[in-house]
């Protein structure tokens, strides 16, 4: 059982724990190397912070909404060229807004999401609410995905008393010269194919701390997993992906807990010890302490097929009705579990998240992609 009381003690090992990186095979993305997509499963902004300046640090409280939370990008580019990139902000709701820039020779940069702008002049659209964001390596144009596997970045979620690191799931481009296209321009394949880009690990594992929850005036910090299927077309015209995420739950006794399971459309995020609780999820309990009886346990997690999430139908709520009828698609999962408390004042009501960890991939899953819609080339006056 984790307080937050006793938190702040572990607080420093566990955010050196975000950095600590998910062992993967070469051909599997993972978050200790450099690649050509970047991926940063979570994306945090409570409040409007489309006003304020460019980066707010914890403890600086002018200004600032109740509940405040904005979460701090930085890409770097390791490399003495320089390179266009293309990135997609992704609400849970999967609503998108991409933007464009440059990196120079050798730059870091970072920007807020809130605020949408940076301390050294770099501005893009501004990012509120929960979702995800995917940057890649483009040609000028930003009509075709290239290799550059020189970028590499974290994202800072940063709150009024603290701020969790972690580094983004990186995918390189596989044999495929410097500068050069990737495949088919708007079709990023993620199959460890030379050619394409890493594979997505099979299913995600990790250990965690049981969750408390509704303990009266004793504050607990409970786990809140973010999951991002690796199947996803942000095209204007696009097909949600919707699959079900499978748990297996385990305690320090071995004892093993099956069942629980996440019906979910291109996004999800949420205290474990709540699924079931939205209708279209159920075992909740079995990531509680009051069931697993012991202060660590460990989960496994994957996207399967199920006839038990019912996509497409009038009875689905309504984050479902958009998806495809049917039993969805198999789908493997990027992800970030953080340890953080609920919110509420004045009416407001979010999550501060305190620390947290990347979980490990096992296994490869060949089949996954991003479709994006790729731009088009000028044209020149008549008789040019």
């Amino acid at each position: 059982m984790l307080r937050k009381a006793t938190f702040f003690a572990l607080a420093v090992v566990l955010v050196l724990g975000m950095v600590s990186m998910a062992s993967a095979a070469q051909d599997v993305a993972n978050t200790s190397q450099k690649g050509s997509l970047l991926i940063f499963p979570k994306i945090m902004v409570q409040g409007d912070l489309t006003g304020s300046a460019p980066l707010k640090a914890p403890g600086n409280k002018l200004g600032q909404p109740p509940g405040f939370v904005d979460t701090w990008i930085t890409i770097g580019n390791d490399y003495f060229q320089d390179v266009w990139v293309k990135c997609y902000w992704v609400d849970k709701d999967q609503e998108i807004e991409d933007f464009m820039f440059r990196l120079t020779p050798n730059q870091p940069i970072i920007f807020s999401a809130g605020s949408g702008m940076g301390d050294w002049g770099i501005t893009v659209p501004p990012f509120v609410g929960l979702g995800e964001l995917k940057c890649w390596a483009v040609n000028a144009a930003g009509d075709k995905q290239i290799s550059w596997n020189h970028l590499y970045g974290t994202a800072v979620i940063v709150t009024e008393e603290t701020g969790v690191m972690y580094n983004a799931w990186s995918f390189t481009a596989r044999k495929v010269a410097l500068g050069d296209p990737v495949g088919e321009g708007g079709k990023i394949l993620l199959n460890a194919a030379d050619g394409g880009y890493d594979a997505c690990p099979q299913y995600l594992v990790t250990n965690f701390f049981p969750a408390v929850p509704d303990q009266g005036d004793e504050t607990y910090v409970n786990p809140d997993l973010t999951l991002v299927p690796c199947k996803q077309d942000l095209q204007q015209d696009r097909t949600p992906t919707c699959t079900k995420a499978k748990f297996d739950v385990w305690n320090e006794n071995e004892t093993k807990f099956t069942g629980a399971y996440q019906c979910l459309k291109c996004w999800y995020e949420g205290f474990l010890h709540e699924i079931g609780k939205d209708g279209v999820s159920f075992g909740g309990d079995k990531f509680t302490w009051w069931t697993l009886k012991t202060e660590m346990a460990r989960f496994r997690v994957q996207g399967v097929t199920s006839s038990v999430c019912k996509f497409g139908t009038v009875t689905a709520i309504d984050p479902l009705k958009k998806c495809p009828a049917g039993n969805g698609v198999a789908s493997p999962f990027l992800g970030l579990l953080l340890y953080a408390e609920k919110y509420t004042e004045d009416g407001f009501t979010g999550i501060l998240p305190f620390a947290g960890t990347t979980p490990f991939g096992a296994g490869t899953d060949k089949t996954g992609f991003v479709y994006w819609d790729k731009g088009t080339l000028p044209q020149e006056a008549p008789g040019k």
